[in-house]
């Protein structure tokens, strides 16, 4: 079986090509979603810790620079 698909690739590439194109352009698209994705979470997480800070009361704030 393995050889009847050899034979068939060695007469017409194309489909074998149109697949690793596919394969190619299916890679890179779920890189790029991880990367927007990963910027997104940290972009959120960062987010989080300026509203975080921005909570704490101005009596609590002053205690913490008076401590060191």
């Amino acid at each position: 079986m393995s050889t009847l698909l050899l034979l068939l690739a060695r007469e017409n590439p194309w489909p074998g090509l149109a697949v690793a194109s596919l394969n190619l352009i299916v890679a890179l698209s779920l890189v790029g979603i991880s990367l927007l994705l990963g910027v997104t979470i940290s972009l959120l997480a960062w987010f989080g810790t300026l509203v975080d800070r921005g909570a704490v009361p101005v009596r609590r704030r002053s205690e913490r620079r008076a401590a060191p």
